[in-house]
């Protein structure tokens, strides 16, 4: 078998040096003579990046502009991907615009179909510290966030530019790594993009070919108000461990009411997505998150339930999916209800349901095929008018929530020529929702191979 790419992400807001950094790796690793490929997302036409790192340098440099990566054009990444793969590099590195969400670039990369042939090195996301004040001064809540959200993907998390910061800025960017949960494998502060070798490889035990493991020892945690007479156990299962969220919440909701706990929280990934469960004050807490580097969870009881940690293990495992449950039928598309009824539509169900698309060019002119409206589905079965869903592909995909309303609005593809749609065209089934359906992006406006859409409350 023929030895997987490495890929590494550098993300981090518009301005937070990104170029710089990957322009110094390039140099140190031509130096020891390595063979890398850089993927670069200009979010305008000009291709500065592009020609920043080209200049001097014998490396392959794939633009893709005009558009973030992550939302409007993911099929432009994916082909770079495959491209390459050609070039038969030993790593490859992406710089995707300081708009991206980089958790959406790490999803694309799982589900592609080159995906065998890649493995993921740790995330880069480097931060210039000014800029976490400036946002916080200026009120400036949406770039807060994303910048979080960054920082949250982040393995190894970079104040860079710290020649420019102030302390206030150095103590706000220290303020932002310590609240993460899970935090990064590594912290560094610097100048100019420059970091040590050791940061762009797994440290040992980490990991996509890390395994899973627990431990065990007393609470120590910075947020409890008090440690005394309590034992904690942590686990830890690699990147290819999926979740039932409906278990895990099950789960989880039933602990919540136990005495003994003191504190449970985890980064699950599910079938669902991405989520952190946490209980805390008797209370389950559950939403999305960006992390992506494993699924973990860390317990806290009372020193006289201490055998809570053993039924927790079990039960959590007992959450995993099996190979049979994460295996999906492609021919059909599964409905689950709050209170887990499960409907199946098949494409012969879609055919016959009123109002249908033979054409849906006439809505969305870079597509084809027959469409039936999800209006029409949610009129033909018992599905809530209210609330939230999140779509999952038959690889293991699985959207941010979307509201029900802006759901309903989209059309799923069934049919080409009168066959089922084929999985080059993203069959058999591909959802599509038209971008005035919602103000802001939806990561569900285009899924392929949709194999279920679960259905939360609001």
């Amino acid at each position: 078998m023929a030895e997987k790419v490495s890929v590494q992400l550098f993300s981090g807001f518009l301005g937070a040096g990104k170029t710089t950094a990957i322009l110094a790796q390039l140099d140190a690793r031509r130096k020891r003579g390595e063979r890398v490929a850089v993927i670069v997302n200009d979010f305008g036409e000009a291709s500065l990046d592009e020609e920043a790192l080209a200049e001097g340098e014998p490396f392959r440099i794939t633009n893709i502009p005009g558009g973030c990566v992550c939302c409007t054009a993911p099929e432009g990444f994916v082909a770079a991907l495959e491209a390459v793969l050609g070039e038969e590099p030993d790593r490859l590195l992406i710089e995707p615009t300081g708009l991206a969400r980089p958790q959406d670039l790490i999803d694309t990369i799982r589900r592609c179909p080159q995906r065998d042939a890649f493995e993921l090195a740790p995330t880069v996301v480097l931060v210039d510290p000014r800029q976490l004040r400036e946002t916080s001064a200026r009120g400036d809540d949406e770039t807060r966030q994303l910048l979080r959200e960054q920082a949250q993907v982040a393995d190894v998390l970079v104040a860079n530019r710290t020649d420019l910061a102030s302390e206030a800025d150095l103590d706000a960017f220290d303020a932002l790594a310590t609240d993460l949960w899970p935090g990064p494998l590594a912290v560094h502060r610097t100048t100019h993009g420059a970091l040590p070798p050791e940061a762009f490889d797994w440290p040992p035990g980490e990991g996509p070919r890390a395994e899973p493991h627990a431990s065990d020892g007393h609470a120590h945690h910075a947020h409890d108000p008090s440690t005394d007479g309590h034992r904690a156990r942590s686990w830890v299962w690699p990147q290819d461990a999926v979740f039932s969220g409906r278990r895990l919440r099950d789960t989880l909701q039933s602990l919540a009411g136990e005495k003994g706990v003191a504190r449970l929280k985890g980064i699950f990934r599910t079938e669902e997505g991405t989520s952190r469960l946490e209980i805390s004050g008797g209370v389950l807490h559950d939403r999305l998150t960006s992390y992506r580097r494993d699924s973990r969870a860390d317990a806290i009881v009372r020193s006289e339930a201490e055998a809570l940690l053993d039924t927790i293990a079990k039960q959590l495992e007992a959450a995993l999916l099996s190979e049979a449950e994460r295996a999906v039928d492609p021919n059909r598309i599964e409905w689950v209800l709050p209170d887990g009824r499960v409907f199946g539509v098949d494409r012969a169900a879609l055919r016959a349901l009123p109002d249908g698309i033979a054409d849906v060019s006439t809505l969305f002119p870079k597509r084809a095929g027959a469409a039936a409206r999800v209006q029409a589905v949610f009129e033909s079965l018992p599905l809530p008018e209210d609330g939230s869903a999140v779509v999952v592909a038959g690889d293991g995909f699985a959207s941010d929530p979307v509201d029900i309303a802006v759901l309903r609005r989209g059309v799923l593809l069934h049919s080409q020529d009168d066959g089922p749609l084929p999985e080059k065209q993203g069959g058999p089934f591909r959802l599509l929702i038209p971008e005035d359906a919602s103000p802001e992006p939806v990561s569900c406006a285009n899924v392929k191979g949709v194999a279920k859409v679960v259905l939360r409350e609001s």
